[in-house]
């Protein structure tokens, strides 16, 4: 059996794993997402829309489809951030928590980029025969999982996770609205790019326009004592910056193959 399908059948059993921690008795066993333990609703939420993802990888890698690499580049992305934000959010392990938390800090990472690094060996890139379509169908991923973050806002399930509109983080009423549009326009951001649709030029370049302005105005607005960690901040910059401007970049770049 070819590693790519062993690594679908790992993918594939973490696909049913997540589909039962919403069952989970204890707290511990909720879905971690960007470095935060969730319960409740978004533990159902995230937990279930991991394993739906999960497991249409594990068929695209199975069945040797091109689409696996984009899929595989932005769970490998997924999969680094939130093993970094897990370290910083959480307490510091102890005794074979600290063993445990190596070995599957190891064998996140070795299978995520793993797999990813395979298909590139196999010249999955080149089978595709689109110049940049992985690249911009692995941004469009990122987009669906910063939708799912926002769908996940209005529950408010730790003191910093209200939206944040224009350098002011909301509350109530207002970040329930804010939070679920922003969470329908990334979505369909993200379906314009996924389906190279012509109207995803414009979208870019207006997210990438409102996630500068953001940063920005954070600096002016954020609430007094609320200081970011600059191991947390930098990354954070890059990350904004590089996806949102990168993604717009690129969809410039390939207009002309674009469908209206």
């Amino acid at each position: 059996m070819k590693a790519l399908r062993v690594l679908a059948v790992l993918f594939g059993l973490l696909a049913i794993s997540n589909l039962s921690k919403p069952l989970g008795t204890s707290v511990e066993q909720g879905f971690v997402f960007f470095g935060r333990r969730l319960t409740g609703t978004p533990n159902l939420i995230a937990g279930w829309a991991f394993a739906v993802f999960l497991g249409a990888y594990a068929r695209a890698l199975w069945q040797e489809r091109t689409e696996a690499l984009p899929m595989g580049i932005a769970y490998a992305g997924y999969v680094a951030a939130n093993l970094f934000l897990f370290q910083l959010r959480m307490p510091p392990a102890e005794g074979n928590a600290i063993l445990f938390g190596i070995v599957y800090t190891i064998v996140a990472i070795g299978t995520s980029w793993g797999a990813v690094v395979l298909m590139l060996r196999e010249g999955y890139a080149e089978r595709d025969g689109v110049p940049g379509r992985a690249l911009l169908r692995s941004f469009a991923l990122l987009f669906a999982l910063m939708a799912l973050s926002n769908v996940l806002k209005p529950f408010a399930y730790s003191e910093t996770t209200g939206f944040v509109l224009l350098g002011q983080r909301l509350s109530g009423t207002p970040n329930v609205v804010v939070a679920l549009a922003f969470a329908g326009f990334l979505a369909f951001y993200a379906y314009a790019i996924w389906t190279e649709r012509r109207i995803a030029v414009q979208l870019g370049a207006a997210y990438a326009v409102y996630v500068l302005a953001n940063l920005l105005l954070w600096n002016f607005r954020k609430p007094e004592g609320a200081v970011t960690p600059l191991v947390f901040g930098l990354p954070y910059l890059a990350s904004a910056i590089g996806v949102s401007c990168g993604a717009a970049f690129l969809l410039r770049r390939h207009r002309d193959r674009l469908a209206p």
